[in-house]
């Protein structure tokens, strides 16, 4: 296959294979929440349906516009660098002309005699001439040359970063896009399963109504929660849909809800490798593609100067000329001859009205300009490393808690209706307990998400990101759901 771009700062590890990887984990089918009471239960997926997110990630290569646009720009990047060693290269053409000269001379003779008009002749000629010759030329000094092969160089690295930092943002784009997308869904699933709770209080309000134990008030707040839920679900169906079309366009065909991996929330969660953020913030400041990019533009700036500079020097270059002429032109006719020219041309510019000394000086303030933005682009990258550090480092205890927090809303849900059918709480109190229930199941949901993303950027701005680590957040994905 041709074309298939592979991003890689430590690895080479190309989209066939990680789908190799991803088939052989992939489970068979999972839920939402496995072997748990009162949990909501996903749709069963058949590992032929599935698109976890290694595969989403090869098709994204194969489909993506941003990444067929990233990799068009890199190969006419590339070309600068040939581009510019032209002007230091010899310079040969070949000329040839092929004409015919139609001669017509009138002359005038005077007969010197008083009253007599002069006499006129009259002579026509028509003749075929030629003219064929070769020119080579070769630049001995030429600054501005020079420095305009150094740019061509540096635009050709400038679009290999480049080409690395789009592709590298559109698969952390994806992780975003694809664990969203995830995240909408299974809200959608706990808010459905939340409504039939809300639909199951209802029926034991009016039973307890019906013989005569209940309230109208148990009743309507029951009803004012189950209307509040439908309107969350009008909420969160839209907010799939719009997560399911982010996540089609990036691939590059319809994604269905089923289609997408589980969190398995029951699953002890294996650590990632440990960080060091002073490590990352060095390999941030070596290896990131942006910080990469941004060195290179003071760097092509340097070069511009150097460019400019060139301009007050002399140029010199070596040239050899051999023509054949025969009867070109009316002073030739009749001749054939070879002219052989060997030499040397120096051009010392004077005067350009100006141009040089303000080239030079916009060259100095795009220089001053670079610089600026690179010390901007270092400290934004520090700070969002810091930022998504602190999040990946953090993450795992977080769960832990958001877990256990999960089991005792959902033990309270249980003794909170033991109590409200022996009467010592109210239907208000079992209400809160289901809604608090319902948010600890959300927020442990989100709070996987959070880190798997926060892991992807933190891989980004460390200048680590690779292939790899969308094979470590699928394995993630896969062992949550096994």
């Amino acid at each position: 296959m041709k074309g298939i771009p592979c991003i890689h700062l430590k690895s080479r590890r190309c989209p066939v294979a990680i789908l190799l990887l991803s088939a052989l984990a992939l489970p068979a089918h999972a839920t939402l929440f496995n072997n748990t009471p009162n949990s909501p239960r996903a749709d069963a997926v058949t590992s032929r349906n599935t698109l976890d997110l290694a595969q989403a990630y090869a098709r994204m290569l194969y489909n993506d516009p941003q990444i067929k646009s990233a990799t068009a720009a890199r190969d006419a990047g590339r070309d600068e660098s040939g581009i510019a060693r032209a002007a230091l290269l010899p310079q040969a053409s070949i000329t040839y002309l092929r004409n015919r000269t139609d001669l017509k001379e009138i002359m005038t003779q005077s007969t010197g005699i008083a009253g007599l008009p002069d006499e006129h002749y009259q002579v026509k000629e028509k003749f075929y001439g030629k003219r064929a010759g070769i020119t080579i030329e070769q630049s001995l000094f030429d600054y501005s040359a020079i420095s305009t092969y150094r740019i061509g160089k540096t635009q050709a690295q400038y679009a290999d970063v480049q080409y690395r930092l789009q592709v590298q943002q559109e698969a952390v784009t994806l992780i975003d896009t694809y664990l969203n997308a995830l995240l909408a869904r299974d809200t959608l699933q706990l808010a459905q399963y939340q409504l039939q709770v809300y639909k199951d209080m209802l029926r034991d309000n009016q039973r307890l109504i019906d013989r005569g134990e209940g309230t109208r008030i148990d009743t309507l707040e029951t009803r004012a929660q189950i209307s509040a839920t439908r309107a969350e679900l009008v909420k969160d169906e839209n907010d799939l849909k719009d997560r399911l079309g982010e996540l089609s366009a990036l691939v590059g065909e319809p994604i269905q809800p089923q289609q997408l991996m589980a969190i398995n929330l029951q699953h002890g969660l294996l650590p990632l490798q440990r960080l060091d953020l002073p490590t990352l913030l060095k390999d941030a400041n070596e290896q990131n593609p942006q910080m990469q990019a941004a060195r290179l533009s003071v760097q092509y700036s340097d070069l511009t100067i150097e460019k400019a500079k060139g301009e007050f020097m002399p140029k010199v270059s070596a040239f050899a000329s051999r023509e054949h002429i025969e009867s070109d032109n009316i002073d030739n006719m009749g001749r054939n001859y070879y002219d052989n020219t060997v030499g040397i041309q120096v051009s010392i510019p004077l005067f350009n009205g100006g141009s040089s000394y303000y080239t030079a000086r916009q060259a100095y303030s795009r220089r001053e300009q670079a610089q600026y933005e690179l010390e901007h682009t270092s400290n934004s990258t520090a700070t969002l490393l810091e930022q998504y550090f602190r999040v990946t480092d953090t993450s795992l205890s977080r769960i832990r808690t958001l877990r256990q927090n999960v089991t005792e809303s959902e033990d309270l849900v249980q003794a909170m209706r033991r109590s409200v059918a022996g009467g010592e709480r109210t239907n208000t109190d079992a209400l809160q307990a289901e809604r608090q229930a319902f948010q600890a199941r959300l927020a442990l949901i989100r709070s996987y998400v959070e880190w798997f993303q926060a892991y992807g950027k933190l891989q980004f701005y460390a200048g680590r990101f690779s292939e790899d680590d969308i094979v470590v957040l699928n394995r993630q994905l896969v062992m949550a759901r096994q």
